[in-house]
């Protein structure tokens, strides 16, 4: 039996120029993936857009919340055993 997943239905529009050798390269990509042009390039942007917000290194807090985020970092840790698990997986780069 096989279980479909409806996706959201997308009701927002963007509005994206490009060049022809730009708009060829990205419907390459997307026929290499199966994938359409549209959700190709939702897919791609979202995930972008993801990557860049958690790199995000500045945090600006005010004071309260600058003092409660600092006992979070110093409090003992909760979760002995997922600390461990993690401490034991191995970098990549390694």
């Amino acid at each position: 039996m096989q279980i479909s997943t409806r996706k959201p239905t997308r009701d927002k529009q963007i509005n994206v120029r490009a060049t022809d050798e730009e708009r060829a390269v990205i419907d390459y990509a997307a026929s290499l993936v199966n994938k359409n042009r549209t959700d190709f390039i939702i897919e791609k942007a979202v995930h972008e857009a993801q990557n860049i917000i958690l790199d995000q290194r500045v945090f600006v807090l005010d004071d309260e919340r600058y003092q409660a985020f600092i006992e979070q970092l110093e409090s003992p840790v909760k979760n002995v055993e997922g600390r461990q698990r993690l401490m034991d997986v191995k970098a990549e780069w390694k």
